[in-house]
């Protein structure tokens, strides 16, 4: 690569800029920290602590998926323990007062250069076509332009001895991976790319291999110890949806949960999220190649994958070259003093039969985090669709659908944690239609509906605690 298309600095300019931009981050996190919990009565705590120094307990976590609460945010009730909510229809994440505190918090304390992002997925993360071009001189913006400060930005040093880090062969990016395999070994491939190239970002994206039936389970829990490896290690993760699955009927299904959960860890964890999923589903053959897994790149004359003009934005891998450099823009800009975006709204209610948490068919796919042993509410011991004793505290949602839907909702415990899911019709006993253990498929009309997830009682203990849920529309 030319060494005028790189843009290095001197090293008391780049010294000067790194400076800047952390007292910046650590001014903005020190803003949005003093405002944390004052939104609930509950009680985690003020909320400080957590950002500055929960995540380094959190490096290996994978083991239950849980304790990423944080105590970024005061609970208004026993669910709703997210860190912020990610608005469905959203293409990138707002970088609100949380989200940039948590960043600010993380790169406080990291070695990380703030220059160096590591790339961290499976096979369209390998991809030559994947970053490599924004090192060369093959760029045609298009209509993007404004994104040549952050590309530069990161061209000004090398992440190893011979390529920055757009052009890296990342040591956390491997075909075929699923997101546990960049958690094998000792050191993990995760820890030898950071180790390697001391980034302060990476870009996350994992699950098109996990887009099996008994893939879903273990991915929430691998892709939530990917992120907390990254924080753990002083790294900011903007994590990814991943594309569709035109391969199979049956793997598309599964990659829209796999997305809802992709959604749900970003959000649990207040890190930057990327919807790749929706701009690549209006493409023809969603931007696919013909095996229906791979991104294609525009070609003409050659393969261009950072040519962002409108005739190449039809294809997936341009696409997602232009909404992750995108995603590195809005973040660079902000952490170094842009305006922040509005947060979206809390979750409505208390998780409770008289005012349950309200879930809007707008709002889908829908997820949260919550601990059902904080419930104070235990109404229904056993349901009509069902003879198990759910006689442990519960937590309630009430779904509002304009039209008939099918549905599927899917709920993820820490160890030791036993909850079911309960579809009523009626917020009663008598009104549940359906139930199941982690499971749940509906075909429910429009109206309101309940969704409970309740404790069931083992041995006379109700085995209550934390659970993750997502809720969303099949095909």
């Amino acid at each position: 690569m030319m060494a005028a298309a790189r843009g290095r600095r001197s090293t008391a300019t780049t010294a000067r800029t790194t400076a800047t931009a952390l007292l910046a981050v650590t001014l903005l996190a020190a803003a949005a920290l003093a405002g944390c919990g004052d939104d609930g009565d509950g009680g985690s705590g003020d909320g400080g602590g957590a950002l500055d120094g929960g995540m380094a307990g959190d490096a290996q976590a994978g083991d239950d998926g849980g304790g990423g609460d944080d105590g970024a945010v005061t609970p208004s009730g026993p669910g709703d323990l997210l860190a912020v909510r990610y608005p469905a229809g959203a293409l990138h994440s707002p970088l609100s007062a949380e989200v940039v505190a948590r960043a600010g918090a993380v790169l406080a304390g990291s070695t990380g250069r703030r220059d160096v992002f590591a790339k961290v997925g499976a096979s369209n993360t390998v991809s030559a076509g994947f970053f490599h071009c924004y090192s060369g001189s093959d760029v045609m913006w298009g209509g993007s332009a404004a994104l040549q400060p952050t590309r530069d930005y990161f061209l000004r040093t090398l992440a190893d001895a011979s390529a920055d880090s757009f052009e890296r062969n990342s040591l956390a990016a491997t075909v075929g991976w699923q997101a546990s395999d960049a958690l094998q070994g000792s050191p993990t491939p995760l820890a030898q790319e950071i180790a390697a190239i001391r980034p302060a970002f990476a870009i996350v994206l994992f699950g098109t291999n996990d887009s099996f039936a008994a893939g879903v389970a273990p991915f929430e829990r691998s892709l939530t110890g990917v992120v907390d490896t990254l924080l753990g290690a002083g790294v900011v993760p903007i994590v990814s949806t991943i594309p569709p699955r035109a391969d199979s009927a049956s793997a598309d299904a599964i990659a829209r949960e796999i997305n809802a959960i992709v959604r749900l860890v970003a959000a649990r964890r207040a890190v930057p999220l990327v919807d790749l999923w929706q701009r690549l589903t209006p493409l023809p053959d969603y931007g696919l190649a013909s095996d229906g897994i791979h991104l294609t790149s525009f070609s003409q004359g050659g393969s261009h994958p950072c040519w962002l003009t409108p005739a190449a934005l039809m294809e997936g891998m341009n696409q997602r070259n232009l909404v992750s450099l995108e995603a590195f823009d809005r973040l660079r800009r902000v952490l170094d003093g842009g305006a922040l975006e509005a947060a979206a709204p809390r979750l409505a209610g208390r998780g409770t039969w008289a005012d349950p948490y309200v879930i809007d068919a707008a709002a889908l796919p829908f997820g949260d985090a919550g601990d059902s042993a904080r419930s104070v509410t235990s109404e229904v011991g056993r349901y009509a669709c069902g003879a198990q004793d759910e006689g442990g505290a519960e937590v309630v949602y009430r779904v509002r659908l304009a039209a008939g839907t099918a549905l599927r909702a899917r709920v993820f415990t820490d160890d030791g944690v036993d909850v079911d899911l309960h579809w009523l019709d009626a917020p009663r006993a008598d009104g549940c239609v359906a139930r199941a253990d982690k499971l749940l498929d509906v075909t429910a009309a429009a109206g309101e509906h309940w969704l409970v997830v309740d404790s069931f009682v083992s041995g006379g203990v109700a085995r209550a605690g934390g659970y993750r849920l997502t809720l969303l529309e099949t095909p």
